[in-house]
């Protein structure tokens, strides 16, 4: 059973720090989501989260180490439309037995900048404790 289904934009923390002043500049613009390098549809379970699209990617609940809801000093307010007033990144950090991962993400991201991170935010705190 899918606890929450959502749309997702979302990248991995190396190849956010591969942007450049361009995409800096480029997200200011109006109807510019926020800076992603993947998109498709996010279904958190009893289990885990799950993202299917362009790359698929798995997490399980036992593996999260840290959500936070904020910017942060790899996404930070310029990669989002109105330097982030309505929006801000969820960050998911997991550790599994072979790798660390960390990954930003907005769930049903709108052209008006609002996105719904606090409610997934707020169910992985609720999951998780």
């Amino acid at each position: 059973m899918n606890l929450l289904e959502s749309r997702v934009l979302w990248s991995y923390d190396h190849e956010l720090k591969a942007k450049t002043a361009f995409h800096h500049l480029a997200a200011q613009f109006s109807g510019i989501p926020p800076i992603h390098d993947h998109s498709g549809v996010l279904f958190v379970t009893e289990r885990g989260l799950t993202i299917k699209g362009d790359a698929d990617l798995v997490i399980s609940l036992t593996d999260i180490e840290e959500i936070y809801l904020g910017f942060d000093e790899i996404y930070p307010r310029n990669f989002i439309k109105n330097f982030g007033v309505f929006s801000e990144p969820l960050r998911i950090l997991s550790v599994s037995r072979f790798s660390k991962t960390t990954v930003y993400l907005f769930l049903d991201y709108n052209f008006f900048g609002f996105a719904k991170n606090q409610t997934l935010f707020n169910l992985l705190q609720e999951v998780l404790s």
